[in-house]
């Protein structure tokens, strides 16, 4: 058994796997007809929301119902992180595991770890979120005009934007007029490439199944802190360690899980606490969204008790507290 902490190792082939289950049925990829009515793509291809309000209503809109035709309409000409990850094959994903190349990607993926552990991570680890935000990271609340990096978010006025567009895509950091929000204290960011925005704590247990080789389970609590958007959520999944041609990776696999407990968190300093409890008899992953806030609403966990159960694919019960 051994923990891991501060950051989350996913699979070579997970974010392509997690974002091709979650929108290979995505119903924006059918053609709604044209209107000429108002939708939130702008001309400099990402969307624009009004005010913080009109977002958050937005996003649980888009979680209640992903098939509302309005959204559709939408999005449907948006180049998001979900569609430019749903392009990816295993071949490419390989190849950015080994060269440690993620150009046309540095705002959706991230490299973490060192040889045969080398895996990529989804930067806006959401299936919702994923879908509103483009390929370069961008979204647009307000008057602000925000990009998601690896290890931060940078934010800038829209006029200002308009006016240092190029430079700003290039390199945010050298655009006078933009801020930077950062999910850590600034001398907790040593690397820019070494940190996410996600906060994670997690066990797990690997085990040999014969004719298929190591396996892991894992049970973890995190933290997708995009400033503008907070989600903390607890979650299990089971893999398997695949090989292709010289590199070794996580593969999802299916099993029967389980997972209950009861999570102590914090938003904006309030305390709450939360009992959760779900299971699967065939599936790679079960997740729990504990709590959502947006408009840098602040948003933690204090303490989680944990347990979650895996049958796994050798017929061993395993067990995890977490």
């Amino acid at each position: 058994m051994k923990n891991h902490y501060t950051t989350y190792v996913v699979a070579i082939l997970f974010a392509f796997t997690f974002f091709v289950s979650s929108c290979s049925k995505d119903p924006a990829a059918s053609v709604v007809p044209s209107s000429t009515t108002y939708t939130l793509l702008n001309s400099n291809g990402f969307l624009a929301f009004e005010d913080q309000v009109a977002f958050q209503a937005y996003v649980e809109k888009f979680q209640k119902n992903p098939s509302d035709p309005v959204i559709l309409r939408d999005i449907q000409f948006l180049e998001s992180q979900s569609t430019e990850l749903r392009k990816l094959d295993s071949v490419s994903l390989s190849q950015m595991a080994e060269t440690g190349d993620l150009t046309g990607f540095e705002h959706m993926l991230k490299l973490v770890g060192d040889g045969d552990d080398k895996s990529l991570q989804p930067i806006v680890d959401d299936p919702t979120l994923s879908r509103l935000i483009n390929k370069d990271g961008l979204i647009q609340i307000g008057e602000l005009v925000y990009q998601v990096n690896p290890s931060r978010v940078f934010q800038i006025r829209i006029v200002d934007f308009e006016q240092t567009k190029a430079t700003f895509l290039a390199s945010p950091e050298k655009v006078a007029q933009a801020t930077v929000y950062q999910s850590q204290p600034a001398n907790a960011i040593k690397n820019t490439s070494s940190k996410m925005l996600n906060k994670v704590e997690s066990n797990s247990v690997t085990y040999e199944n014969p004719g298929q080789g190591t396996c892991r389970f894992t049970a973890e609590v995190y933290l997708l802190d995009l400033g503008f958007y907070r989600k903390l959520a607890v979650r299990v999944k089971h893999e398997w360690r695949q090989r292709f041609w010289f590199t070794y990776y996580w593969g999802n696999s299916s099993a029967a899980m389980s997972m209950e407990g009861n999570i102590n968190f914090l938003e904006y300093y309030t305390p709450f606490s939360k009992h959760y409890s779900a299971t699967t008899q065939d599936d790679y992953k079960i997740e729990t969204v504990i709590d959502e806030t947006f408009n840098y609403v602040p948003l933690n966990w204090a303490t989680n008790v944990g347990t979650a159960i895996c049958r796994g694919r050798n017929g061993f019960t395993y067990s995890l507290n977490f």
